[in-house]
C-alpha cells in the first residue's frame, strides 16, 4: 500500500491534497485539490470568483458559511454541503466560527477568475487571499 495516504485531520487549516504539498500531511495529487479549514477566526472572500476549469464543493462540518451566488445569499450549516459548477461566480461573504469545513475541487490548476466592480474579470493572483497564512498566523499569535 505504498500509494495509500492516511492522516489525522490537523488542529489548523491546511492543504490536504494538491499538486504541491507543503508537508507530508497533504496527499500529492495532480487531479484533486482539498483544502481543510479549521479556525475560530472569521474570514471572507475579497470579491466574487469563478473557476474556469473545475467544479467546487464546500462540506461544512461545524459552524456556518454564508455564500452569495448570483446575488442570492445562502447559509451552509453543519453537516450541509453545496456545489458550484465550473464558471459559476460565488463568494464567501461571512464565516461564522468556529468553523471546520472541506473545500474540494476537481482540478489543481489555478483557474480562479475574479469578478471586478466594473463587470470585467481577472485571473490576477493579487486578488487572492492567502487564508491559510492569515488564519494560521492568528492562531499562532493567540497561543503566544
Amino acid at each position: 500500500m505504498t500509494n495509500f495516504h492516511h492522516r489525522q485531520l490537523p488542529d489548523f487549516s491546511a492543504l490536504l491534497a494538491g499538486p504541491t504539498p507543503p508537508n507530508d500531511l497533504a496527499f500529492l495529487s495532480d487531479r484533486l485539490q482539498v483544502n481543510y479549514f479549521n479556525t475560530v477566526e472569521a474570514w471572507a472572500d475579497l470579491r466574487p470568483h469563478a473557476h474556469t476549469e473545475s467544479d467546487e464543493c464546500f462540506l461544512v462540518l461545524q459552524g456556518s458559511i454564508i455564500v452569495e451566488v448570483e446575488g442570492e445569499r445562502v447559509i451552509i450549516g453543519p453537516r450541509e454541503f453545496c456545489g458550484f459548477p465550473r464558471g459559476t461566480y460565488h463568494q464567501v461573504v461571512e464565516v461564522r466560527p468556529p468553523v471546520e469545513c472541506l473545500i474540494m475541487r476537481n482540478s489543481t490548476n489555478y483557474d480562479k477568475r475574479y469578478l471586478l466592480p466594473d463587470g470585467t474579470s481577472t485571473a490576477d493572483r493579487k486578488y487572492h487571499q492567502d487564508l491559510f497564512s492569515m488564519l494560521n498566523a492568528s492562531t499562532e499569535s493567540n497561543t503566544e
